[in-house]
C-alpha cells in the first residue's frame, strides 16, 4: 500500500519569494513561517500569484499581532476574561452582562470549547438573529455590544488579529431604540400613593416605605442614591444634598426643594440625638413592592421608582426652570440634552391641562389654529 504524502510534503518553495510555497498537485499557494521555533502553515486559498502575494503579506502581519501562546484560547476561556473585566463595571451593567452571558452559554450552538480563532461572522449573525424577535431594540443593542466587547478582549490579548475579528462584519450591530413611553403619576396620584402606603396598618415597614417613596418624588432621585444618603450628606446651611451617582461615582448636589424640606426635617427630628452623621437617612433601600401594592390598591397603572423621579423633573420643567440647571440637579453632564430630548417628550396624561394653560397665553387667532 502506497503511503500518501502529507500536504507539507507536496509543497514546493517558490523561488525568490520568502515564506511562499505552492502545492505540486492542485497549484494552490501556501505560506510557511517559523514562529518561536514552531512551523506555521496556512493555505492562501488561491492559484493566482498576485492574490497569493497580498494574502501572504496579510498573514505575516497577523502573525506578528497574534501571541502564539494565546492563539489556541477557547471561547470558554475568553468568556472568563470578560467576566473578570465585568467586575469593574457599575452594578446594573454587571447584572445585565451576567444575564447575557448566561443566555449566551445556553444558546450558543457551537460549543464553548471552540477556538476563538475559529469563530466566524456568520455564527455571530446567526446567534443574534436567534434572539432578535424577542428583544426590544435597546436590548438587542446590549447583546451586540456584548459580542463587540468580547472580541475586543480577544484582539487586545492578541488571541486574534484586529482584521480577523469576526464581529467586524456583523450584519446588524445597532438598532435605533424605540421611543420610550414615560408614564409619570400626576401630583394627585403621587400623594395618594404615599398615603396608601402609610396607611398599611399591619406592615412594620409602612412608614419607612412611605417616607422613602415620598423622598424619591420630592428629591427627584433614584433608589440607589436615596438608599445611600446619610445625614452627613445633608447640608442644612447650604440647603443641599451631596449625592454620588452609583453608576458613574460622580458627585453632584441637589437642592433641598421647598416640598422636600418638611420631610427631611421630620425625619431628622425623629432621629436619636446626637445624630451620627454616618447614619443612613432611610432604613430601607428598595420600596418597589410597597409602590406596586399601592398602585394596585388605588386601581391605577403600575408606576416604577424611576417614574417617581420624573415627577420632579416634570414639575421643574413646567415651572420653566432652566433645563441645564435641572440636568445639573439630576447629576447629568450633558447640559440638559437628555432633559430636553427625552424626559420632556411625554410625561403623563394630565399634561393636557398644562398644554391648555400654555395655549391660553397665545393670541385668540393662534388658539383657533389648534382648534
Amino acid at each position: 500500500m502506497v503511503k500518501r504524502k502529507s500536504t507539507r510534503q507536496l509543497l514546493n518553495k517558490v523561488q525568490g519569494a520568502q515564506w511562499l510555497f505552492r502545492h505540486s498537485v492542485n497549484g494552490i499557494y501556501y505560506a510557511q513561517k517559523k514562529i518561536n521555533g514552531k512551523r506555521k502553515e496556512h493555505s492562501l486559498g488561491t492559484k493566482d500569484r498576485k492574490i497569493a502575494d497580498r494574502r501572504l503579506k496579510e498573514w505575516i502581519a497577523n502573525l506578528e499581532e497574534i501571541d502564539s501562546a494565546a492563539e489556541k484560547m477557547t471561547l470558554a476561556a475568553l468568556l472568563e476574561k470578560f467576566t473578570e473585566a465585568n467586575q469593574g463595571k457599575a452594578p446594573k451593567t454587571q447584572q445585565t452582562n451576567e444575564s447575557i452571558i448566561v443566555r449566551f452559554k445556553a444558546t450558543w450552538p457551537h460549543g464553548l470549547n471552540i477556538r476563538v480563532a475559529q469563530i466566524r461572522t456568520s455564527q455571530l449573525n446567526a446567534w443574534l438573529a436567534s434572539h432578535e424577535l424577542r428583544l426590544r431594540n435597546s436590548s438587542y443593542n446590549r447583546y451586540a455590544a456584548f459580542l463587540r466587547q468580547l472580541f475586543e478582549i480577544a484582539v487586545a490579548d492578541r488571541v486574534i488579529a484586529a482584521n480577523q475579528n469576526p464581529y467586524n462584519n456583523v450584519k446588524t450591530k445597532w438598532k435605533r431604540p424605540e421611543k420610550p413611553v414615560r408614564n409619570v403619576p400626576t401630583d394627585e396620584q403621587f400623594e395618594q400613593i404615599i398615603e396608601t402606603i402609610r396607611a398599611q396598618k399591619f406592615s412594620d415597614s409602612a412608614t419607612d416605605a412611605a417616607n422613602f417613596i415620598e423622598f424619591l418624588g420630592r428629591a427627584g432621585l433614584g433608589q440607589a442614591e436615596a438608599g445611600s444618603l446619610t445625614w452627613g450628606d445633608v447640608d442644612w446651611e447650604k440647603s443641599q444634598l451631596a449625592i454620588r451617582r452609583h453608576k458613574t461615582r460622580e458627585l453632584f448636589y441637589v437642592p433641598i426643594y421647598p416640598d422636600l424640606r418638611p420631610l427631611l426635617k421630620r425625619l431628622y427630628a425623629a432621629c436619636q440625638q446626637p445624630i451620627d452623621l454616618a447614619q443612613k437617612v432611610f432604613n430601607i433601600r428598595d420600596a418597589k413592592k410597597a409602590l406596586a401594592s399601592a398602585c394596585k390598591k388605588l386601581g391605577i397603572r403600575h408606576y416604577s421608582p424611576r417614574n417617581l423621579r420624573q415627577i420632579l423633573i416634570r414639575n421643574l420643567w413646567q415651572k420653566r426652570v432652566d433645563p441645564k440647571l435641572i440636568a445639573k440637579w439630576q447629576g447629568h453632564r450633558d447640559g440638559g440634552k437628555l432633559i430636553i430630548d427625552t424626559y420632556t417628550e411625554v410625561f403623563s396624561e394630565d399634561d393636557a391641562n398644562y398644554r391648555e394653560q400654555q395655549l391660553k397665553k397665545l393670541t385668540p387667532a393662534l388658539v383657533n389654529i389648534f382648534g
